[in-house]
């Protein structure tokens, strides 16, 4: 069946319509909470033994996957405005009912996932009594709760034979993450970086290192943030070691060096959830940041700069997954497949404004930029070109993933990085 075109909002929503993102309720409603050591949530002898190998993991998606058929019904689970919506009528949302052209599937959708770990402890009963959690697809970030659903056996083996539009677009940099070596469980739905935010009127010069967030003309302007996880792969970069392969005297020098910061007041607030709007205000004039808030903030009119530090930024995906215990897991493969079209990737990007894991999406966007007027023309030509959500591929040569931590690891990590802002 051919595509359907996807029709477009008449137009964007604003920055402050756009306050409640994915990440900013993630910072506003959790902080550090989200974070917190994952001991509660273990479960223990329940682990299954991982697939590894390729002839293992081609065995486990065989027998997931075998008699199993399309039932024309599919049950998502996702972030809170975390997909396009019509402007005119926020339950509606364009590419899913495209979808439903397309596919003569009927989706239902909910926006209920307020963060990964309230998230896995609601599901995660449910999950061990084989009873099914009600929905076929869920967005998971690549985290230590990832690790845990695939450790449990809870996530389907994908197979990559449905996935041709993954294969053929999906960006190289989103591909094979050290949280699910050659995607057997997750493709990226969104993704963004971390980096440094600031403002060049204030700070008076080009910051291009961690180590300017040391600089004593920044004294007391610098925001960190409460998040162990963030907080403790940065100041990998900035000590010079690759978070994923690190080690237990790397972190230790990765904590040093963030109490030195802290020790010598550089620090005016440990926030994951007000540094955007300290930056815009002038409290801040450098600080941690996720890159699609300064591409947000600088449409409502700031001034400000992201920056990949020379010692590198991290990537980070949020990421679509299917359930074992999904009742249309067929439907739910059909509809990863297709967010990967260009052109369905282009009309999410406009509204979520985060890194767009298609780079085919871009020239999509172009097209829709070119047939636009007024303010959504500016909006996505600005999309369109910009490294914050399209990264150049010197950009992408510098991004390092997080590390990912075992359950004996994390203890140690929360152990050497929270106190740091806690005290």
């Amino acid at each position: 069946m051919p595509l359907q075109p996807i029709p477009s909002a008449p137009r964007m929503r604003g920055l402050t319509e756009r306050r409640c993102s994915r990440r900013g309720l993630l910072r506003a409603a959790l902080g550090a909470a989200a974070l917190a050591p994952l001991a509660a949530c273990s479960v223990p002898g329940a682990r299954k033994p991982v697939p590894t190998t390729s002839a293992a993991i081609a065995a486990a998606v065989t027998d997931f996957w075998r008699g199993k058929k399309a039932a024309g019904k599919l049950d998502f689970a996702n972030y809170t405005q975390y997909i396009d919506s019509d402007p005119g009528d926020q339950s509606r949302h364009p590419t899913l009912e495209a979808f439903s052209r397309f596919s003569g599937i009927t989706v239902h959708y909910d926006e209920l996932i307020d963060d990964d770990a309230s998230w896995f402890g609601k599901s995660q009963p449910e999950f061990a009594s084989g009873q099914g959690i009600g929905y076929d697809l869920m967005v998971v970030g690549g985290d230590s709760y990832l690790t845990k659903y695939i450790e449990l056996g809870y996530l389907a083996p994908l197979d990559h034979s449905r996935l041709p539009h993954f294969a053929a677009y999906g960006g190289a940099a989103f591909k094979n993450s050290s949280f699910d070596r050659g995607n057997v469980y997750t493709v990226p739905w969104q993704s963004g970086m971390t980096g440094i935010g600031y403002d060049p009127a204030k700070v008076g010069r080009k910051i291009t290192s961690w180590q300017d967030l040391l600089d004593p003309k920044l004294h007391g302007k610098v925001g960190m943030w409460n998040d162990a996880v963030q907080m403790g792969n940065v100041a990998l970069l900035a000590v010079g070691v690759d978070p994923e392969t690190s080690t237990h005297a790397d972190w230790r020098k990765a904590a040093a060096w963030l109490r030195k910061q802290r020790d010598a007041g550089m620090v005016r607030s440990y926030s994951t959830a007000t540094y955007q709007s300290s930056l815009q205000r002038g409290d801040l004039w450098a600080s941690l940041v996720y890159s699609g808030d300064i591409f947000q903030a600088n449409q409502s009119g700031s001034h400000l700069e992201f920056v990949i530090p020379d010692e590198g930024g991290l990537l980070w995906t949020d990421n679509l997954c299917i359930p074992v215990t999904a009742a249309h897991p067929v439907d739910a493969l059909t509809y990863m497949d297709y967010v990967y079209r260009p052109e369905v990737a282009a009309k999410t990007s406009e509204s979520v404004q985060f890194v767009c894991p298609v780079p085919g999406a871009q020239k999509a966007i172009a097209r829709d930029a070119a047939a636009a007027t007024g303010k959504r023309r500016a909006l996505l030509e600005s999309l369109s070109t910009s490294p914050l959500v399209f990264p150049t591929k010197a950009a992408e040569s510098k991004l390092r993933h997080l590390r990912v931590l075992d359950e004996g690891e994390e203890k140690q990590w929360n152990a050497l990085f929270e106190p740091i802002y806690q005290s």
